[in-house]
């Protein structure tokens, strides 16, 4: 959403997605920084600078406009809410965003649970799962609903449980339709939705004559299919938790947390393959969208899905082994928002203790065939930069920026109030092209191409970091190697 203000440059946003399925074999380097929230899973990310969408009267906040947006894929679209009332985002930046989990963002604060729930039930039951516009207006009380209608009631119910901002559209029909989401008839979805696909660590080592994993994949395709690939890829044979090689592919429904293992045989040179998943299949509404920046200034507001085509989506991660004696250290690292931090894990797959240093953080010493956590913590909307280092020269990065919780962190109590003033609010729409005196400001907005600016989501003109944000959103790396996933730390200001 965006919002209304006079002193502001903005613009609406867009945030562009584009799938992500290759794997490169630059990301086995040491060194790489790579996501700390379980990489190799999902969707990644660009905006179509469009929203679908009405003004809505925010308590505190002002008037802003708010709705849903469209976001392309290499095959296909994602249809997506904000779960971020207040970060300005620059769209002249092509940021790439990432499918999440919820432990990741803002959902996974422990305040939130019920907030989650509310979410869920409402993406559910409101457009665009429900198309039927009459159907849905009926269930409301509404009298007649458009698609912007649709749009801007659904989205100010959504900033209800994720920022606790009482917002009232502009439209009646659009506030009946929110009243209805937020009222007795929503009981919730307490369970998270899967993944599109994710397969978990990324990074696997032991010695050769061993199984090396597990990988964890979870997906929610009908069909998941499998390949190794790399020197010793005709060597190398994918087994599930009995012991029984996979073949090409999984079928489904897939089984929750599935687990996989590489059969290395003994006597194999030192080497190292991957592990390739790829699939088709619809995004399950639900699931949280992180913008990949690696700098706090290279931050977007937090999506969530409401819609989505089917879409190609792959994943992969890496196994290594070595023959002789000495420690085999890998780490992988993940956001944990409800304790407020990074937390390292460093396995040691050889066959003598590893001393391992995690920066900032401390040092752990990880015995053979044994694993260590360290729990970095991380002070809310900071940056953070990891580096693992261990035996053999082992180096691994971990960089991004912890921004896990929005509003109040609880649920509000009671219905928004519709504002008993009438008028035009004070301020011009933040993102909105002018359309001149005594136009009317069009339902679907776009920002005007090359005028530069920010798109506010709900930040107001004393801001503090606008000007920081107006300078910085880039590209995180391309969509190329195995699909990273951002960090979990969604960038916004409060206003």
């Amino acid at each position: 959403m965006f919002q209304r203000q006079g002193r502001s440059l903005s613009r609406i946003t867009t945030v562009m997605l584009t799938t992500s399925v290759a794997l490169g074999g630059s990301l086995f380097a040491a060194g790489a920084a790579v996501a700390a929230d379980t990489p190799g899973s999902g969707v990644t990310a660009v905006v179509q600078n469009t929203m679908l969408g009405e003004k809505i009267d925010v308590e505190g906040e002002g008037t802003v406009d708010g709705g849903l947006f469209t976001l392309k894929t290499a095959d296909g679209e994602l249809q997506t809410y904000c779960i971020d009332f207040g970060f300005p985002v620059d769209i002249r930046k092509k940021i790439q965003y990432q499918e999440s989990d919820w432990a990741s963002s803002s959902l996974g604060d422990k305040n939130k649970v019920e907030a989650a729930a509310k979410i869920r039930w409402i993406l559910e039951n409101s457009y665009p799962q429900v198309k039927d516009l009459a159907a849905l207006a009926k269930a409301a009380g509404a009298g007649s609903l458009t698609e912007q209608d649709a749009a801007a009631g659904t989205q100010a119910a959504i900033w209800k449980y994720s920022d606790g901002k009482n917002a009232t559209p502009q439209s009646a029909g659009a506030t009946k339709l929110r009243d209805y989401l937020t009222g007795a008839a929503n009981k919730g979805i307490a369970a998270e939705p899967k993944p599109s696909l994710s397969l978990n660590p990324d990074s696997v080592s032991g010695k050769s004559g061993a199984k090396l994993g597990p990988f964890t994949l979870n997906s929610s395709a009908a069909e998941v299919k499998l390949a190794v690939s790399g020197d010793a890829a005709d060597k190398v044979k994918v087994l599930d938790s009995t012991g029984k090689q996979v073949g090409a592919s999984l079928t489904g429904p897939i089984a929750k947390d599935t687990q996989l293992f590489l059969d290395v045989p003994a006597g194999t040179p030192d080497g190292a393959v991957a592990l390739n998943a790829s699939a088709t299949t619809v995004v399950p509404s639900g699931r949280v969208f992180l913008s990949k920046g690696y700098t706090r200034d290279e931050h977007s507001q937090t999506m969530i899905l409401a819609g989505s085509s089917k879409l190609s989506v792959a994943a992969a991660a890496k196994a290594t082994w070595k023959q002789g004696k000495g420690a085999l250290v890998d780490s992988t690292a993940k956001v944990e928002c409800a304790n407020g931090g990074v937390r390292v894990t460093v396995t040691n797959g050889g066959d003598e203790a590893a001393t391992v240093t995690v920066k900032p953080g401390k040092q752990v010493t990880v015995q053979p065939g044994k694993s260590e956590s360290v729990l970095v913590p991380v002070a809310e909307k900071t940056g953070y930069d990891i580096t693992v280092s261990g035996p053999n020269g082992y180096s691994r990065q971990f960089q991004g920026v912890l921004d896990c919780k929005t509003g109040t962190g609880t649920t509000p109590t009671g219905t928004p109030t519709t504002p008993a003033a009438t008028g035009t609010p004070s301020g011009t729409p933040s993102g909105t092209p002018s359309t001149g005196a005594g136009q009317p400001t069009p339902a679907t907005t776009s920002a005007a191409p090359g005028t530069g600016g920010l798109a506010q989501t709900g930040a107001n003109d004393s801001t503090p970091i606008l000007a920081a944000v107006a300078g910085g959103l880039v590209v995180a790396g391309g969509a190329a190697v195995f699909v990273l996933r951002r960090r979990g730390r969604h960038g916004r200001t409060t206003a």
